[in-house]
């Protein structure tokens, strides 16, 4: 028997040679493993962008909705406003239309006592 070599490819592995392999097709599995996780993150990621994306779209679109109601009601409010005013203004002049020569004559008579400061200004009757 001496003298007699064993066939390296009938040898069983060796302890070493069997955990390297279970390492090696550890690290593969790993390595599969991160790009599957890589690839599902890069997913995640843009479908959260797409997201993000809608929101603003939507957030931006229910402000142009806000401005142009807002610009409505302040437009309203407006007009609103001088037409309040313009109405006020027709009837002190129809008011003031109405008053006769005597009454205006009095009212200046009674604005310049005031002004000149005369005691026995009694006002307008």
């Amino acid at each position: 028997m001496a003298g007699k070599k064993k066939d390296p490819s009938t040898q069983e592995p060796s302890e070493a040679t069997t955990k390297l392999s279970r390492l090696l097709e550890t690290e593969i599995e790993l390595e599969a493993m991160l790009k599957g996780t890589r690839q599902e993150a890069k997913e995640l990621i843009e479908a959260a962008q797409v997201a993000a994306d809608d929101r603003v779209e939507q957030f931006e679109s229910q402000l142009e909705r806000e401005h142009v109601t807002l610009r409505e009601r302040v437009a309203r409010e407006r007009d609103d406003t001088i037409a309040s005013i313009q109405e006020q203004c027709l009837q002190e002049t129809t008011r003031l239309d109405e008053l006769d020569d005597a009454k205006i004559t009095e009212l200046a008579d009674y604005v310049i006592d005031l002004l000149v400061g005369r005691p026995d200004s009694r006002g307008p009757r």
